[in-house]
């Protein structure tokens, strides 16, 4: 086994998806293998292109896709700025200015590991850790890196991905002549500056999230959070959570693509004005971000939030970002909010997604949760078994414990009789709510939206303290 590891200098990353091109808008998460193995190359070229290393460089090309641990990150808000197009053969001064946007994100964890299967020759490591030590950054120059071999494998608060899957994320890599291309493609670059010149995407292979290992928490089907925050316009409760969601969902799919996308829209390709279609796969789903379960909470909600599903291609989340960074104004029937995109300075904790995505065995309701049936007894061992079936249906392993009541555990909430009925179908009774606190056996990883309510805002829960377990 050789492992590779990189430490985030700053704990951010700044980089931009390679088919992006010019509109870069999602940062690169975790680092692709060949962002790695182009960054060597830089570092070997840079300092002279020593033929001596250069069998270091051969020998990696040719070994098979290394496994990845990263943590996790929390994406900072685009910012544009105007810089001199680098390809004029001008001085910098001279140059004319163009709009570029610079994708970066906090990390959870500062450190990357690298794991490939087999340890290389005894006459390659000197070299490899030559070039390691001149390795300064991966990628953007901001994104400094420290580079070093190391022995053991240290995966606590990160993810495993491994390479080829049958689904998952498609990661560039290395292979046998990268070094080559690379070489050959820097030579005509210096004689002329042309994007075409460029290096290739090269070849690439699908990397899947390792299952969960004995102990780590289940996921459920949701995982990144676009947060937007009110900026001004009236305040308003968690009472308003369906008009909060529903004019959000407006805005949405003002600034989409037309006809929005099933990942959007929710609605099947087979739909119609007249006739829509529930769609089958995950999608975007909504929820308000109130202030609630501190001593002085009082249900206020300061913002609100797109949860994208894991299972969203970079494509997917890309276009997410950006639709919801042209969300300005939300327009509801009481009053009309500014919102903008928080960022990862934003420090009231209401606002950053750690708040939501949290860990534990103890849930609770903020907002009621919707049932899909219509239990007899609205507390009875049947509406505990509609529960159940809706955490199964999000990913989640059934609760080993439910409470029902309409009334709120976390202090803030509001009484289930207080939210508005959610939307029904044609010719349907209202649909049933109330809150609920679930006890799971091991415990879980937020966030956690649950029920027929799920997309549109109802049905979010918190982690509970333990100390706030009983009624």
């Amino acid at each position: 086994m050789f492992i590779i590891r990189l430490t985030y200098l700053t704990g951010r990353v700044y980089s931009a998806v390679f088919d992006d091109g010019d509109v870069k808008a999602v940062p690169e998460w975790p680092p692709h293998p060949s962002r790695l193995f182009s960054a060597l190359v830089s570092a070997w070229g840079e300092s002279g292109a020593d033929p001596s290393l250069r069998t270091a460089l051969e020998w990696l090309e040719q070994q098979p896709p290394p496994s990845i641990h990263a943590g996790g990150c929390s994406v900072r808000k685009l910012v544009q700025a105007y810089v001199p197009v680098n390809d004029e053969k001008t001085l910098p001064e001279d140059r004319s200015r163009k709009g570029r946007t610079f994708p970066s994100a906090t990390l959870d964890h500062p450190q990357v590991l690298f794991v490939w299967p087999d340890s290389p020759p005894a006459h390659v490591i000197p070299a490899l850790r030559e070039i390691l030590s001149r390795t300064s950054s991966l990628g953007h120059s901001a994104s400094l890196v420290e580079a070093e071999i190391v022995d053991t494998v240290e995966t606590a608060d990160r993810e495993v991905w491994q390479p080829g899957a049958g689904s998952g994320t498609r990661m560039r890599i290395p292979y046998r002549g990268r070094l080559g291309e690379l070489v050959t493609s820097y030579a005509r670059f210096e004689k002329s500056p042309d994007k075409v010149f460029r290096p290739s995407a090269g070849e690439t292979t699908l990397y899947e999230r390792a299952k969960a290992a004995a102990g780590r928490p289940v996921e459920g089907v949701f995982g990144s959070m676009i947060v937007l925050r009110r900026d001004f316009g009236p305040p308003a409760s968690l009472r308003s959570a369906l008009s909060l969601t529903a004019a959000l969902r407006g805005a949405m799919m003002k600034h989409s693509p037309q006809p929005p996308p099933e990942f959007l829209s929710g609605h099947s390709p087979a739909s119609t004005e007249n006739a829509p279609v529930r769609s089958e796969r995950p999608h975007v789903a909504l929820i308000p971000l109130a202030n609630v379960g501190a001593r002085h909470s009082d249900g206020s909600v300061l913002g609100v939030a797109a949860l994208m599903p894991r299972s969203f291609s970079r494509e997917e989340q890309r276009l997410c970002w950006q639709i919801f960074g042209e969300v300005q104004q939300l327009d509801m029937p009481w009053g009309a909010w500014g919102v903008s995109l928080a960022d990862a300075e934003e420090r009231r904790r209401t606002l950053r997604p750690e708040r939501w995505s949290g860990t534990s065995k103890l849930w609770s309701t903020v907002t009621p949760f919707v049932f899909d049936r219509y239990p007899k007894d609205p507390f009875g061992p049947e509406a505990e078994q509609i529960v159940r079936e809706a955490f199964v249906r999000v990913g989640f392993p059934a609760p080993a414990e439910l409470d029902l009541h309409y009334n709120p555990w976390h202090i803030g909430g509001f009484k289930a009789s207080a939210y508005p009925p959610a939307p029904a179908r044609p010719g349907k009774p209202r649909r049933y709510h109330c809150h609920v606190r679930a006890v799971f056996s091991d415990s879980i990883r937020g966030p956690v939206v649950a029920g027929a309510g799920r997309y549109y805002g109802y049905g979010l829960f918190l982690p509970l303290p333990a100390a706030g377990g009983g009624r």
